[in-house]
């Protein structure tokens, strides 16, 4: 499969407290939800490229963010900084996550997208 050696476009946190890499959520690989199917929304098995929001464009949605803030197109939701939900459902997250911007995608999973933290959310902050 390709892509497995990149480094994540997003993080999936399972209700059992694991996280998975988009490559092997997307891909279908270990989605119940998904039937080991890729995902409709994904792109090569992978997150799709994160976008601006934009108000005049079809599928906008205030649930989602601000114009302008980064999103992932197949995003539902956006549900403010993993932090706001440590400790939801008993569940407990690793600290570097907690200021991340966390999203409910279409299938109904939630995501957090390396270097988008919910404090700035128009820009991705990438480590080097």
């Amino acid at each position: 499969m390709s892509g497995v050696n990149l480094p994540p476009k997003a993080l999936f946190l399972s209700p059992d407290g694991k996280i998975y890499p988009d490559t092997l959520i997307c891909s279908g690989m270990i989605s119940a939800e998904l039937n080991g199917k890729p995902c409709p929304y994904a792109q090569n098995g992978r997150l799709p490229d994160l976008v601006p929001l934009d108000k005049n464009e079809p599928g906008y949605s205030p649930d989602k963010g601000k114009p302008g803030d980064l999103c992932p197109p197949c995003a539902k939701q956006q549900l403010a900084n993993l932090g706001h939900w440590q400790g939801h459902g008993q569940q407990t997250f690793p600290e570097e996550l907690l200021p991340l911007r966390l999203f409910k995608c279409r299938m109904w999973l939630w995501l957090v997208v390396p270097g988008l933290h919910d404090a700035e959310p128009t820009q991705l902050i990438t480590d080097n």
